[in-house]
């Protein structure tokens, strides 16, 4: 009769992992990035807990010339830029809108349009933060 040892359990996983939407998600932020003409090694995609990605942009916004500027985007609330404050935390401007998901294009067209134009800032609650001043034109 042959003895079972306690190490020696024959256990059979069978492992159903399933990595489509974490390729998904990759390949669709990787849409975004190469489409601003970036490439890449400024940013990162997380797929767990929840899927979401963070993209160093090159430029300024218009109002925020001093201060470095990210597109973000979350699975929950969709694609969003925000700017490093004076203690490098990133405060939300503006959220590109109701579609979590849009087209890779479309959030581009977004992006290079807010980099070329004023921003109207959603989020006015943050202290640590003061946009540069503008020279009034006069006439």
């Amino acid at each position: 009769m042959e003895r079972e040892m306690p190490g020696d359990l024959d256990i059979d996983f069978d492992l159903d992992f399933d990595d489509s939407v974490d390729r998904r998600t990759r390949q669709y932020v990787r849409e975004v990035v190469t489409g601003l003409g970036l490439r890449g090694d400024s940013s990162f995609v997380e797929t767990q807990p929840r899927a979401a990605a963070y993209v160093a942009l090159d430029g300024r916004l218009p109002d925020f010339p001093d201060h470095d500027v990210a597109l973000l985007w979350d699975e929950a609330t969709g694609w969003s830029v925000a700017v490093e404050d004076r203690i490098g935390e990133l405060v939300e401007l503006h959220r590109q809108g109701d579609d979590v998901r849009p087209a890779a294009v479309t959030v581009v067209r977004w992006v290079q349009g807010l980099l070329r134009t004023e921003v109207t800032v959603d989020n006015r609650d943050f202290a640590a933060f003061v946009p540069s001043p503008r020279n009034a034109v006069l006439s």
